[in-house]
């Protein structure tokens, strides 16, 4: 059996504080109910897939830090009001956020609590900061940015505007050689891996195009999509989210989402594992760019077992990032590849990061 990821990387701190693909896309998808099975990574996209009103979420992870990450917003989101959820996740600035999370620390599991009680700075200076790829972005925020542009052109960024205006800004004012410059120096392996991601998940990737993929996925983020509503966009050249709050964040989806909590479960462990483990059949699959990280082999391996826990009917959604895979493709005895609808959700993806996003549904699991 081919080693998976959970053997090769580190997960001993939070890599995301946040979750990085965009949950609008899911939403258009998982809109039926059911049961769903989530990576939890930051745990957020696991939230807003509650404003659907699900039978059952299970948010997945097999980093220690990353369920406490996710169980401290989870616990936030069922006992505090919305001004000190915002508080204490560090949406809005606080003095007293270890006062907070004593009130809700209870509720978080024995690893969790242990891991807090051990980086309490993590609580104190607001978790949506403290992962290492917003550690990434916040270098590239403060040392960066500002040799790129000014503040009166990142202010005109976020500014709500039509797309052709958009357009005109971005052609004639933001992507000038500086710009263009940039992503060969802060957007590669190297630095990327030391930095942001761990090196072993580009273990599959071409490297010599890391840079220049990402930047024509960012000129078509900065292009063409609406820029004023994106809040991966305004973390990243602004390290907050003044002007955009992620989709679980929003006051009105906090408020169904509260009503909804008792339906997601945190799960520690790989997906395929917890899957099976369950005893339960899926409606949806949440699956973040796992298969990213695995060579051939372990991709099919990991795909037929998820299939065993899907019911026939059931989505499969994920991204790729650098490296294509497609369950479809390799099971199409098992899979129907819903491209229209894949293609046509792409573009509208607010998370620059990313190739394609996949839609393939069960049309027969045994």
């Amino acid at each position: 059996m081919s080693k998976g990821i959970e053997t090769r990387a580190k997960f001993d701190k939070i890599r995301y504080a946040n979750c990085w693909e965009d949950p609008e896309l899911l939403l258009e998808v998982f809109n039926n109910g059911g049961k769903i099975i989530s990576i939890a990574s930051a745990g957020d996209n696991s939230f807003s897939l509650l404003t659907k009103n699900p039978e059952l979420v299970y948010a997945v992870d097999l980093s220690i830090p990353q369920i406490a990450c996710s169980e401290l917003k989870k616990y936030a989101i069922k006992y505090l009001d919305y001004e000190n959820f915002l508080k204490i996740i560090g949406f809005k600035p606080c003095d007293n956020r270890l006062e907070i999370y004593k009130s809700i620390e209870g509720n978080l599991n024995l690893q969790s609590r242990y891991y807090f009680e051990h980086n309490q700075d993590i609580i104190k200076k607001g978790i949506i900061h403290q992962g290492k790829f917003e550690h990434y972005f916040q270098l590239f925020a403060n040392k960066i940015m500002p040799l790129v542009h000014n503040q009166k052109n990142l202010t005109e960024l976020f500014l709500p505007k039509s797309i052709q205006a958009q357009k005109m800004f971005y052609d004639n004012t933001w992507n000038n050689w500086r710009f263009k410059a940039l992503f060969k120096v802060f957007f590669n392996k190297f630095v990327m891996g030391r930095l942001g991601r761990d090196k072993e998940f580009f273990k599959y990737v071409d490297v010599s195009m890391i840079s220049k993929n990402i930047k024509e996925r960012a000129d078509r983020a900065l292009r063409d999509v609406p820029t004023w509503n994106n809040p991966y966009v305004n973390y990243i050249l602004l390290n907050n989210f003044d002007y955009s709050l992620p989709h679980y964040a929003k006051e009105e989806n906090f408020n169904i989402i509260k009503q909804n909590i008792d339906a997601l479960e945190i799960k520690t462990g790989t997906i395929n594992n917890v899957a099976k483990n369950s005893n339960m059949k899926f409606d949806g699959f949440n699956l973040s760019d796992i298969f990213e990280y695995m060579d051939e082999d372990l991709f099919k391996e990991v795909s037929l077992e998820l299939l065993s826990s899907a019911n026939t009917g059931a989505k499969f959604c994920y991204w790729n990032m650098m490296v294509d895979r497609r369950i479809s493709k390799i099971l199409p005895q098992n899979f129907k590849y819903e491209k229209e609808l894949s293609k046509e959700l792409y573009l509208k993806d607010r998370a620059f990061f990313y190739k394609d996003f996949i839609i393939d549904e069960v049309i027969k699991n045994d």
